[in-house]
């Protein structure tokens, strides 16, 4: 049963609900409502007495018993609560489209006001190991501010795609804290200073990202599927009809071991086992979950976990507490449902099962042709394929697909076209029987796609362009050839085994072609006897997805490479003096509106002093030039806005060409790349960037 309950009264926006002791010592509930306020409840607040009634009434917070509003003025888009220095007592930091607000809500009072251009979408505060204090850090659109306990910024940077969600914990066991953050692209990335050491994509836009102990950590994304993750493994997934909005850890059940908190948008709680996902308690409230927070609500010296709906129901569970009964109806639905499934088992055995089924048996083979891979069954004599489906992930909308004919046939193709080089599992049920049959074979079996199967082997080309064999990247890999021709095996969908014989012609030297089935683009890998590796190709993010694949199946650790993508180099310095020139510009459009705003102040002291003497005519002067002084800021507002944008995109192309070009190199020498790249992008240096892409 819940340990208390309550209710504010107010519809809450989910995902924008914190907790804090803004004292010091008394924990309170914050959330955010319609209109841009946030509302802050104190159950155990000492009413103040003042005898200053006009001080009251200039405070930003306004107090009424237990609850208190704080008019933002604008919609809230992100909301936490923390400490960034030593004081004991937390802050709050409050989020919207265009400011971060830090906030002492005790004091009432303003920290610090930072202006965002890229917005505030997510808020968090942590200790990173590579700076001293905590910070705040401020995901936005397409860039993660840090800032410290004043609002100076630390650091400023640009990623792929607009940050969803933030969480700070130690990911690789080093014992210092690194920086993971969920995108809207479906990525989750971790960042180590402003180097990326481990990425990866899910099937939507990641929603949550929460730590767990050991290196591990839950997320959600759109679609409604929730996991976790130890370090780089996936250990379990779910997927439900309903959204994600929220997720913490918190041991409920009082066994030394956190469980998996889930708040859902149709109002369902549930806690699972972190090893494997199993529900161990759940709850339903009557409107969607709009946050679950953990707080000393009670002031009995322990944590309580705290789930609030969107309409203001407030629950706290107690760790170890007896769990809730089901609700009406459940043990009979699950009882029903059991039912049914062993019914039809009953009648699958009972039935007559035809003798041409047993010891039957499903040809499959993969292959690559016609611009997909190809998984092709046959059945056995006699009997004919009706359909199939497919589970996989990433692959398809909607994670399954059906493939039938209109007739049932004995041979059944299923396509499938990878969206990025990753290998793929796919779970494949087929359906077998003789035409007309009521009682169906279902034969199940798990195949894995190779990383590389949308590339097709072919024969070196009749007419290659003669800049084709200047481009691509080099590598020394000092590795056997035999081993490299493993690895292909592994990578690629072949028609026969590749093998490399010592005592050919080519002296164990390796080279074979394939064509890219998404672009049609050709590329050539090569590698000599001494294990020297050659991939002339235009794709530098193909390039880096063999050289990370192919150092991960031998085990390097460390990897330096000469480079040469002359067109994306000039791409990359035509970005660079784009980014040069749009910051002068910037500039002058700040001079500018600096002017503008002096200009609007000497106009509203003149027509404040016209009013004062009641002076129509002067009045209505002033009253025309602060109309067109209004007109030329908001023109010039919007010219800066189109400027910001445009840098933004010229700053992501720097920052994603950064990345491809560390991965064309492992370990330190990539590290290495992405510091001589930035520093170059930061003194504006072509030159110097350009060396750093060819060289490292």
């Amino acid at each position: 049963m819940a340990a208390f309950s309550l209710n504010i009264q107010k519809h809450v926006e989910p995902g924008l609900v914190a907790c804090g002791k803004f004292d010091g010592s008394h924990t309170c509930l914050v959330v955010a409502t319609y209109g841009g306020n946030v509302l802050v409840h104190s159950p155990h607040r000492q009413p103040q007495i003042t005898s200053h009634d006009h001080e009251q009434s200039d405070r930003k917070l306004s107090w009424s018993g237990e609850l208190a509003e704080l008019h933002i003025g604008t919609e809230v888009t992100a909301l936490h609560a923390g400490r960034l220095t030593d004081d004991e007592r937390d802050i709050l930091l409050i989020g919207t489209a265009t400011h971060v607000l830090a906030y002492n809500i005790e004091d009432n009072s303003d920290i610090f006001y930072k202006e965002m251009s890229d917005g505030a979408r997510c808020i968090t505060i942590g200790k990173l190991g590579w700076i001293p204090n905590q910070v705040a850090i401020v995901g936005g659109n397409c860039s993660i501010t840090i800032l410290d306990s004043q609002g100076t910024e630390i650091l400023w940077t640009v990623v792929g795609g607009t940050v969803s969600c933030l969480v700070v914990f130690d990911f690789d066991g080093d014992n210092e804290n690194e920086l993971v953050i969920g995108t809207k692209d479906f990525e989750i990335k971790v960042y180590k200073e402003d180097n990326i050491i481990w990425d990866t994509k899910e099937t939507a836009s990641i929603t949550t990202l929460t730590g767990l102990p050991n290196r591990r950590f839950v997320y959600s994304v759109g679609n409604g599927t929730l996991g976790v993750y130890e370090m780089t493994q996936r250990l379990w997934r779910v997927k439900s009809k309903h959204r994600v909005v929220v997720t913490r850890s918190f041991d409920l059940n009082g066994d030394g071991i956190p469980e998996v908190i889930t708040g859902w948008n149709n109002g369902k709680m549930d806690a699972r086992l972190l090893n494997n996902g199993e529900v161990i308690f759940k709850i339903q409230l009557s409107a969607g979950v709009a946050g679950i927070v953990e707080a000393d609500y009670r002031r009995i010296g322990k944590l309580d976990l705290i789930v609030v709906s969107s309409i203001g129901e407030v629950r706290g569970y107690a760790s170890g507490s007896t769990m809730d009964t089901p609700e009406p109806g459940e043990p009979m639905r699950d009882l029903l449902a059991k039912k049914q499934v062993l019914q039809m088992e009953l009648r699958q055995r009972a039935a007559s099962i035809p003798n041409m089924y047993h010891g039957m048996k499903l040809a499959v083979s993969l292959s690559t042709s016609m611009g997909a891979a190809r998984i092709a069954l046959a059945s056995g004599p006699g009997l004919l394929i009706h359909c199939a489906i497919v589970f996989t992930e990433g692959v398809f909308e909607g994670e399954t697909f059906v493939v039938h004919s209109n007739r049932p046939k004995g041979e059944l193709t299923i396509e499938l076209r990878p969206p990025k080089n990753a290998p793929v599992d796919i779970h494949v049920k087929v359906c077998v029987g003789p035409a007309g049959a009521d009682l169906l074979q279902v034969f199940e079996m798990t195949r894995q796609l190779p990383r590389f199967c949308m590339y097709q082997m072919i024969q070196r080309p009749a007419t290659i362009p003669d800049d084709f064999e200047k481009i691509g990247v080099t590598a020394e890999f000092a590795e056997r050839p035999q081993r490299i021709a493993l690895w292909l095996n592994q990578s690629l969908i072949l028609e026969e085994e590749f093998e490399v014989k010592e005592e050919s012609l080519n002296n164990g030297r390796i080279e074979i072609w394939l064509r890219g089935m998404r672009d049609n683009k050709v590329h050539c890998f090569m590698a000599d006897a001494a294990g020297r590796v050659t991939i002339r190709t235009e794709d530098s993010a193909f390039a880096g997805d063999i050289i990370q694949s192919l150092a991960l199946y031998l085990g390097l650790r460390e990897l330096a490479s000469v480079v040469s993508f002359p067109a994306e180099e000039k791409r990359l310095l035509d970005s660079l003096e784009r980014v040069k020139e749009l910051k002068e510009i910037d500039a002058r459009l700040q001079a500018e509106a600096a002017n503008e705003t002096l200009l609007l102040k000497n106009i509203i002291i003149r027509f404040e002093d016209a009013r004062i003497l009641e002076n129509i005519d002067e009045m209505r002067r002033r009253l025309v030039q602060l109309k067109n002084v209004n007109v030329d800021l908001i023109r010039e507002h919007e010219i800066r806005m189109k400027s910001y944008r445009e840098l933004t995109a010229n700053l992501k192309e720097l920052n994603l060409g950064v990345q491809r070009a560390a991965r064309l190199r492992v370990g330190k020498s990539a590290a290495n790349t992405v510091a001589r790249c930035r520093a170059a992008i930061q003194d504006e240096n072509p030159k110097a960037l350009a060396l750093a892409i060819r060289n490292g």
